[in-house]
C-alpha cells in the first residue's frame, strides 16, 4: 500500500467517524424530542386536572346553591 492508498482509506475512515457522529448526533436529537414531548404532554395533563378540578367545584357550587334556595324559597 503506498503513500495515496493509506490516505485514501484514511479518509475513508475519518468520513464513516463522521457519518457514524451525524448518527449519534440525530439519536440524541430524537431522544431529547421524545423527552420534551413527555414533559409537555405532563404539564398539559396537569393543566387539563386543574380546568377539570374547577369545573367540578364550579358545578358543586351551583348544585349546593340550588338546593338552599329550593329549601329556603320553595
Amino acid at each position: 500500500m503506498d503513500k495515496i492508498e493509506a490516505g485514501e482509506v484514511n479518509m475513508d475512515t475519518k468520513a464513516l467517524d463522521g457519518r457514524e457522529a451525524v448518527v449519534e448526533m440525530m439519536r440524541e436529537a430524537r431522544v431529547d424530542a421524545a423527552e420534551d414531548r413527555f414533559f409537555t404532554n405532563r404539564a398539559n395533563m396537569d393543566m387539563a386536572d386543574r380546568v377539570i378540578s374547577i369545573v367540578a367545584l364550579v358545578f358543586g357550587a351551583v348544585c349546593v346553591c340550588a338546593l338552599l334556595a329550593h329549601v329556603l324559597f320553595v
